[in-house]
Formats: C-alpha cells, structure tokens, sequence
C-alpha cells in the first residue's frame, strides 16, 4: 500500500511539473506572443538581439525584478513562480528567437563582467565595460566630473568609479537648499522643456526637497525622459519617480 501512494505521488509531482513552455503559455503569452505594451515579441531575433546584450544575468533579474515604469512587473505579476521559474521561462524566449552563436557569446562576455548597474550599461554604449568622455559627454554633470573619478587615470570610468561620480553628485545636490515651491517649479519648467512630453499630466510635490512626480504619461519612456531631465536639478534631495505608463492600464 504504501509502495502504491508513493507511486502516485510521484506520479502527481511528474504532472504537475510545469514545463518552461508551459509556464509561458500560462504566464507570460498574453505579453509576449503578440508584442505588445512594449514586450519583446516571442521569436523576435532582432528584438531578443538587443535585449540579450548586456548579458543573461541584467534580463533574469529584470524578470524577476521587475522594471520600473514598464509593464514589466516583478515576475509578471505572477508572486507563486519562484526564481527557477523565470529563469526557465527566459531561457525559452531567448531558445525561441535562436539567436546566433556570436550575440550569445558577446553576451556571455559581458555577464562575466559581472555588471548589473542599469545606468551603467545603458551608458556603455559599446560594452566594453568602461565609460569614455564620448560616452556621457550628454550628461554635462557627468562630463563634468570625469576627471576627478578616473582615479587610475586610464581615460575611462569602470563601474566603482561610475557609482562614486554618481553618489557624489547626489550628494552635492541634496546640499543645496531650495524652497520647495521654487523646487516645483523648477522642475515644472524642466518637464515643460521636453520635446512633446505631456507636463501637464504629471503631478509635482516637494515637502522639504523630497519631490514626487506621480500621474499617467503614455510609455515608459516618457517616465525616464521625465526622470532624466530631472535628476540633476541642484536641491532635490530624494528623486521619486511614481509615473505610471499609459500601457500598465490596459491590464487593469
């Protein structure tokens, strides 16, 4: 008898082992499959190409993480997958697009770089790991402070010295003090300065230089233009970016 139970409990657990593809049907398709809200489309080589890039380590984490402002939600909204989970089902999307032998060695070369910082990578326009003048010549504060945080003086900044520039700057901006309803303003005027931005859609707050920008813009990339053109402003002391994407709603 009891030879027999555990026969059909294992019989059970080998049913109910959810395949990769099947996990993706059930949790990730409705996304994924037609492309939409921004999702990279399952089978979509050129799609998959970039995504995969910066290394198989920044797209797991950004699955089980999540990214801000996206309809990419921790897990995909689905709490009960545990990391091996998402794990699998990455795998599979990158197995689907069949990606050449080179893009995943290039990005196999990065993972072993082991860089996970966001900005860093979106920076690293090469990915070489290491950021040039010409890289962030965009970013005046950034530009900026270069010299002072090659501090091996090699022409180049790595991810240490990246994080230290960036810490710095906050540091120097927080200390500056602003009345918030100048602050407000100043960052009204700055949102108001992007090319096509919906400014009036975005609500401001700032009680003691702790701003807030909340309210529904139409993508993600409204939400970090606004994050962008405000991050630098002298006076702020903590940045909350709470934009929704438009696309977030149509799943409500």
């Amino acid at each position: 008898m009891r030879l027999l139970l555990a026969i059909l409990l294992l019989w059970t657990v080998t049913a109910n082992a959810a395949t990769p593809q099947a996990l993706y049907s059930e949790s990730c398709a409705h996304c994924h499959t037609p492309g939409i809200s921004g999702a990279p489309k399952l089978g979509d080589r050129s799609e998959w190409s970039q995504r995969i890039r910066p290394g198989m380590k920044l797209l797991y984490q950004a699955a089980i993480n999540g990214v801000p402002n996206t309809t990419m939600t921790a897990r995909g909204g689905h709490r009960e997958m545990s990391d091996a989970d998402i794990r699998a089902i990455v795998d599979f999307m990158i197995a689907a697009a069949a990606l050449p032998k080179s893009t995943l060695t290039a990005a196999a070369r990065y993972d072993a770089l082991g860089i996970t910082d966001r900005e860093f990578i979106r920076l690293d326009s090469n990915f070489d790991g290491a950021l040039k003048p010409a890289e962030i010549k965009h970013d005046r504060a950034l530009a900026g402070g270069f010299s002072r945080f090659d501090r091996n003086r090699d022409g180049k900044l790595d991810v240490s010295e990246y994080q230290a520039l960036e810490m710095q700057l906050e540091r120097e901006r927080a200390a500056v003090t602003v009345d918030d309803a100048q602050l407000v303003a100043m960052v009204r005027t700055a949102l108001r300065a992007l090319p096509a931005f919906p400014e009036k859609e975005v609500k401001i707050e700032a009680v003691s230089g702790a701003v807030v920008l909340s309210g529904v813009v139409p993508g993600a990339a409204e939400a970090r233009r606004a994050w962008l053109a405000t991050r630098r402003i002298a006076g702020i002391k903590t940045l909350d970016n709470r934009l929704v994407s438009g696309e977030l709603l149509a799943w409500d």
